[in-house]
C-alpha cells in the first residue's frame, strides 16, 4: 500500500482554541473608567447649563434697567413742557373743569416716599390703587407735560372765545378730554366740548370755567395732549418657579385728567426704585435730596437720579442674597436685617443696581 508523504511545511489540523473573557479586574477598571467619564461629562453639562443660565439672568436685569430708564427718563426730560412757551416765564391759563392742576409749573414734577399706606393723602391718587399697591419703601414719581400729537391747527382764530379748526389723527381725542393750546408766548388748558372728529373744537362753558382762552391764536400755534403719568413699584401677583413673589415697575395714567386712571405693568424685575431731586439753591449749587426733604421746592428742581435694584426673573444662586444694595439716597438691605427701614427678599435670585442721573430740557 502507496503512503502519503507529508509536505514539511504542513502543519497537523489542531483543536481551535476557546475565546478567553474579561477578567474581574479588568471589568471593574472599565467600570471605573466608564463611570469617571460620564460624571465628567454630567459636570461639565450642568456647568454650563448653570453658567447659560447665570448669563441669560444678568442679560434680563440688564434689559430691564435699560428699558425702566429709558421709560421715565423720556417723561422726566419733558417735564412740565408747553411747546416753545417758556414754563419759567409764562403762566399757563387754565379754563378746564375739574383740571389736572392749578399750576402747572409747580405739579409737572412731584415725587413721594412710600413710607406708609397713606403716602398719597391729599393728591389726585388717594384712595386710588396705586396708594395701597406701591411698595412699602420705594419711591413714587409723577410727571405733567404737553405731549405732541400729529393734530395742527388750520383755522385762525379771530377772538379768544372762537372755536378752533383742526386738522390729522382727530380720533386720538374724545370729548370732554383735555387739551393743551401754545404759542411762544402763551398756553390755555381747556376741555374740547364738541365731537373732536368734527374737525372743530369748541371749548364752551359747560365743561370749562369760561368760553375765552387767554389769546387769538393763529396757526402757528402747536396742539398737545396732556399727560399726567405717574410710576411706582408694586407686586404683580404673581411667583417664581420657587414660590418667590415678583415685583415690577408700574405706569400710572390720567386718561381724561378727570380723575380716570389706567394702570400699566412696564417690566418685571423691578423690586425698589429710589428718587433724589436735584433742586438749583440761590447759590447756584444744585442738591439731591429725597421728596420729602424740608424746604424742597419741585418747582426748582433741575435735574432727576433715579435708582433701580432689579432681581432675576429666576433663582441662579447656590445661596441666599444676603448683600445690602446701595441707591441714590436709600440702602436696601435683606429681610429682616436690624435697623433697616427699605428690604429686599431673601431668595436665591440674583440682584444688581442702576443708576442714571436726567436733566429736565424745559428748566435752567
Amino acid at each position: 500500500m502507496e503512503q502519503t508523504e507529508m509536505s514539511p511545511n504542513r502543519q497537523p489540523n489542531l483543536p481551535s482554541m476557546r475565546a478567553a473573557g474579561l477578567s474581574l479586574i479588568e471589568l471593574m477598571i472599565s467600570l471605573a473608567l466608564s463611570a469617571t467619564l460620564i460624571i465628567g461629562v454630567t459636570t461639565i453639562y450642568l456647568d454650563s447649563s448653570q453658567t447659560s443660565r447665570l448669563s441669560n439672568s444678568l442679560a434680563r436685569i440688564q434689559e430691564a434697567g435699560r428699558i425702566a430708564t429709558e421709560i421715565i427718563a423720556r417723561d422726566v426730560r419733558m417735564s412740565g413742557f408747553q411747546g416753545c412757551a417758556d414754563p419759567n416765564s409764562i403762566s399757563m391759563t387754565i379754563i378746564a373743569n375739574n383740571p389736572p392742576t392749578a399750576d402747572f409749573f409747580q405739579t409737572s414734577l412731584r415725587g413721594w416716599e412710600v413710607n406708609s399706606g397713606t403716602w398719597a393723602d391729599g393728591t389726585e391718587f388717594d384712595d386710588e390703587s396705586i396708594e395701597g399697591n406701591a411698595v412699602l419703601g420705594s419711591d413714587v414719581i409723577s410727571i405733567q407735560r404737553g405731549e405732541i400729537v400729529p393734530i395742527s391747527l388750520t383755522g385762525n382764530m379771530t377772538a379768544t372765545n372762537a372755536n378752533i379748526q383742526v386738522a390729522g389723527q382727530l380720533a386720538l381725542f374724545d370729548q370732554n378730554d383735555i387739551v393743551l393750546i401754545s404759542d411762544c408766548e402763551n398756553a390755555d388748558l381747556f376741555r374740547i366740548s364738541s365731537n373732536p372728529e368734527s374737525g372743530t373744537w369748541a371749548h364752551a362753558n359747560n365743561v370749562n370755567s369760561g368760553n375765552r382762552l387767554s389769546q387769538a391764536y393763529n396757526d402757528t400755534a402747536r396742539i398737545m395732549r396732556f399727560s399726567s403719568t405717574a410710576y411706582f413699584v408694586a407686586d404683580t401677583g404673581r411667583d417664581d418657579a420657587r414660590g418667590n413673589a415678583v415685583f415690577a415697575l408700574y405706569r400710572q395714567r390720567e386718561t381724561n385728567a378727570g380723575g380716570s386712571f389706567t394702570v400699566d405693568e412696564l417690566v418685571e424685575g423691578i423690586e425698589s426704585m429710589q428718587v433724589l431731586y436735584g433742586e438749583r439753591l440761590a447759590s447756584d449749587n444744585i442738591r439731591y435730596v429725597p421728596a420729602d426733604t424740608a424746604g424742597l421746592d419741585m418747582a426748582r428742581v433741575v435735574a432727576v437720579k433715579l435708582g433701580f435694584l432689579i432681581s432675576s426673573p429666576e433663582s441662579v444662586q447656590d445661596g441666599t442674597d444676603q448683600l445690602s444694595y446701595n441707591l441714590p439716597g436709600e440702602t436696601v438691605a435683606p429681610a429682616g436685617t436690624a435697623g433697616a427701614t427699605v428690604f429686599h427678599p431673601v431668595d436665591s435670585r440674583i440682584r444688581r443696581t442702576f443708576e442714571s442721573t436726567i436733566n429736565i430740557r424745559n428748566r435752567n
